[in-house]
Parts: C-alpha cells; sequence; structure tokens
C-alpha cells in the first residue's frame, strides 16, 4: 500500500505556509519525516548542495518579470539552463539528442554557442550498430527483422560526455529508458530541454488535457 500520496493532498497547506498538524493528512511525510525535513535543511546549507540550491532559486526568480504588478515567466527552460550554467561556473555543455531532435539539436547548439557556452554534442545512434547486437530480439525492431535498424546508444553517449568532462549534460528527445541510461552512467549533472512524446509532438502534459487522448490512453 502507498505511504505518502501528496497528489492527493486536500489544501496543499506547506506550500500556502498554513501547514499544521491538524490540517494534514495522516499521510502527511511531515508527519511522518519530520526528521528528514530537519536534517535535509542542514544539508542544503552545505556547499556542495548550495552551490547549485541557490543558483537555481535565484533563476527561478531573475525568470520572472513584474507586469501590473503580477509576476510573468520570461525565460524559456533553454535560456534557465543558459543562466544556471553561467552562475555555477559549469559552462561546459553535453548535448545527448536524439535523431529525431536533430534540427532542434542544431538550433540549441547555437543558442549556446551564442552565450559563450563550450558545447559537445553526440547523437543516439552514433556507432551504427544494429539493434540485435545488444539483445534485442529481431522480432522487436520497428522495421522487418532482416533490416537493418540503428539501436539508441545512451551508453556511448554518456560515456564519451564523461571522457570530455562535460559539466552538464543536457538531454534532447531521448527514448525513454535510454534517457534513465544516460542519467545513470552520467559524471556530469543531467537536465532534460526536451522529452520525447511521439504522439503530442514532445509535450507529453498535452496528454492530461486531451480528451480524446484520455479515452484512448488513460482508460485501464
Amino acid at each position: 500500500m502507498s505511504t505518502i500520496r501528496c497528489d492527493k493532498c486536500p489544501g496543499y497547506f506547506c506550500f500556502a505556509g498554513s501547514w499544521t498538524p491538524e490540517k494534514a493528512p495522516e499521510n502527511c511525510p511531515m508527519l511522518l519525516y519530520p526528521a528528514v525535513f530537519e536534517s535535509a535543511c542542514d544539508t542544503a546549507l552545505e556547499e556542495s548542495v548550495s552551490e547549485l540550491n541557490i543558483p537555481a532559486a535565484i533563476v527561478e526568480k531573475e525568470g520572472f518579470a513584474k507586469l501590473n504588478g503580477k509576476n510573468v515567466p520570461v525565460y524559456p527552460r533553454i535560456r534557465e539552463i543558459i543562466e544556471f550554467a553561467k552562475k555555477t561556473g559549469r559552462t561546459h555543455i553535453g548535448l545527448a539528442f536524439c535523431k529525431s531532435s536533430s534540427d532542434e539539436a542544431a538550433m540549441v547548439g547555437k543558442i549556446f554557442d551564442a552565450f559563450g557556452l563550450e558545447v559537445d554534442a553526440i547523437l543516439c545512434k552514433c556507432g551504427g550498430i544494429d539493434k540485435t547486437k545488444v539483445g534485442v530480439p529481431a522480432d522487436m525492431k520497428i522495421r522487418p527483422p532482416d533490416t537493418f535498424e540503428c539501436c539508441c546508444n545512451p551508453l556511448v553517449q554518456a560515456q564519451i560526455l564523461n571522457d570530455l568532462g562535460t559539466d552538464i549534460n543536457v538531454l534532447m528527445g531521448l527514448c525513454l529508458g535510454h534517457d534513465m541510461l544516460i542519467t545513470k552512467y552520467s559524471n556530469a549533472l543531467v537536465t532534460t530541454l526536451v522529452v520525447k512524446d511521439k504522439v503530442t509532438g514532445n509535450n507529453p502534459q498535452a496528454a492530461l488535457y486531451n480528451i480524446f487522448a484520455k479515452r484512448a490512453f488513460f482508460t485501464p
């Protein structure tokens, strides 16, 4: 049985600054793990954490402008990555991208170049290895079984970027699972700029608000 379900909280009182034990649902993590929250505050003050945590908060703030007294977002995700890289001194960027996002990767590379970042970019299909060579059954190819079909190579992407000494690896359109592998094996920090979603044009959240997608994909 699940223990923590913040997604079902009736009021998100922690966010509002009005949390009390009386208001909290019985499985609230703030009730169940008080020591974790106390130690997390202490750990956040350690340099290895604060050197990332504080710039992240600054980038978040700078990403808003005031318009008629209201906060209006002005930084898209790519600009947030650029500002975070500059503020933390992590300016050597590894761009790990899918063939399906190659046009966009070229655009992103030019933008990073324009902001003075050092870029190394590597394609997911680099190596030209057939899927069967890495254990994928031939009948699980998208193309006919006897046809060459290049495998994605997140381990190679991670290892080459590790060898190049990148500071931050930016993922663009990698397959589900392959993005997990490159994250697991990267020495550098990893963030995602583009999430692959073949149905929604790489906008997974769109499916949550599309009644037709709900009927097609989310009915048990």
